[in-house]
């Protein structure tokens, strides 16, 4: 039987750290988008947003 091997508590934390970082990059191309899609007025009507 294999038991499932679990990080320290503070190698969990720095992890979850390290993930919140993921996808916060802001370049010229991602701005341009934002300011386009808030142009149409956001998310379209009828179609639901996706719940993380």
């Amino acid at each position: 039987m294999k038991t499932k091997l679990s990080p320290p508590p503070a190698v969990r934390k720095w992890y979850s750290q390290i993930g919140k970082l993921g996808g916060k990059s802001k370049s010229p191309a991602k701005l341009a988008a934002i300011a386009k899609n808030a142009k149409k007025g956001g998310w379209p009507k009828g179609r639901p947003r996706k719940v993380p």
